[in-house]
């Protein structure tokens, strides 16, 4: 798997879902309960920014306040966030070194799995809440769910992070797997 082309197609997935998304639909519930879609979308686009951030050889700051960034037109702020983040990982380099998250010091690569994961899921849980075909591409989501079940621990569980596992069929589409895994209901 060739993860840069996988985490390139995994932002132009999600910017597909968020230019879908209707003014209309910004305080509507989504499926992370403490988000209605205008904070999902803060949080994903906010996600972007950061971890163009991280890429460039900056630090996450987890407990740093974000700006409004989905006030006026969250699809083309996505799509500039989306080629921030992109340009930071094609730097000379960029992959070759660690990155600084708030929870520590990483190799990129892993940064940019961890960035992949949130990518997939929260581009599922905007397409979900927003009415949207909730079909995920199955290689994007199989590279999500090896992130995802190398990282989701009981203990990051036990944190808020992810909920429980939700149990689906072993031969569920590998896209309902990963959300299931997540703590979703496919």
């Amino acid at each position: 798997m060739d993860l840069t082309a996988v985490y390139e197609r995994s932002l132009s997935a999600t910017g597909r879902v968020v230019d879908g998304v209707q003014p209309e639909q910004l305080q509507g519930p989504t499926p992370c309960t403490e988000w209605d879609v205008r904070l999902l979308l803060h949080h994903v686009i906010g996600a972007n920014f950061m971890f163009a951030g991280v890429a460039a050889g900056g630090t996450m700051d987890a407990g740093g306040e974000m700006p409004e960034l989905t006030a006026l037109d969250p699809a083309a702020v996505y799509a500039e966030s989306a080629a921030q983040v992109l340009a930071a990982w094609r730097q000379p380099g960029a992959l070759d070194r660690r990155c600084h998250l708030s929870f520590g010091d990483m190799p990129a690569r892993a940064t940019m799995a961890i960035h992949l994961l949130d990518t997939v899921v929260h581009g599922w849980d905007l397409a979900k809440a927003t009415g949207q075909d909730t079909t995920l591409d199955p290689e994007l989501a199989d590279a999500a769910l090896v992130v995802a079940e190398g990282m989701i621990s009981d203990a990051l569980r036990a944190t808020g992070a992810f909920g429980p596992a939700v149990a689906v069929a072993a031969d569920a589409p590998v896209g309902d797997r990963l959300v299931a895994f997540t703590g979703r209901r496919p």
